[in-house]
């Protein structure tokens, strides 16, 4: 159990929406968190309960409000997969661009994991594609780092930097072939063909 919570938080964190509803019929602090700045809503979003986190909000839950590392609902969301969570957030107002005191963005931790549909949602929500963290790595670089064909492909589709260097001077197609990952090589120097033969047309 984390130090500092309330009733409402552990049953925010076990996804049980008639206490929820209870305790904040009886007056509990939808926002009141644990000592690292947890709150019902973060928690909520972690475990993937949208039915409690779509009652938070509607009760006023604070959409934005970070745990003392600076990761919001929708970045714990993004970062495990829960894509019905990150609808709810965003609809909410929720912000695409937040990040950590690191610099790790909703879309960066959801390409880190492969999370696909959710890449997809942020940025049709308008997540900024090569927004990078503090040392220079963007969604394209941690996704070509990780192996995630898919996402490095849709993130090519919308726009991101091929070429863009980490502050170490890290490119993704340099990270993938570090690491082994030659599907995602390939689809890079295919998409360098693709761009020399436009040039030379």
């Amino acid at each position: 159990m984390q130090t500092g919570a309330t009733p409402l938080l552990i049953a925010a964190e076990g996804g049980q929406l008639d206490v929820v509803r209870l305790l904040l019929e009886r007056g509990a602090m939808v926002d009141k968190a644990t000592n690292s700045g947890a709150t019902p809503l973060f928690i909520a979003s972690q475990n993937g309960h949208p039915e409690v986190v779509r009652l938070l909000l509607e009760r006023g839950a604070a959409t934005d409000k970070a745990k003392d590392s600076g990761a919001t609902p929708l970045y714990i969301a993004s970062h495990f997969g829960h894509l019905e969570v990150v609808r709810l957030l965003l609809d909410k107002g929720a912000a695409a661009e937040k990040a950590t005191h690191t610099g790790v963005t909703p879309l960066l931790i959801a390409a880190e994991g492969g999370r696909l549909d959710v890449v997809r949602l942020l940025l049709e929500r308008g997540a900024m594609v090569d927004k990078a963290t503090n040392s220079g790595a963007t969604p394209l670089y941690i996704a070509s780092h990780s192996g995630h064909l898919e996402v490095v492909r849709l993130l090519l589709d919308k726009g991101a930097a091929a070429e863009k260097a980490t502050h170490d001077g890290d490119t993704p197609l340099g990270i993938a072939k570090k690491k082994g990952h030659d599907d995602i090589v390939q689809l890079f120097n295919n998409v360098r063909n693709s761009l020399t033969g436009q040039n030379c047309a």
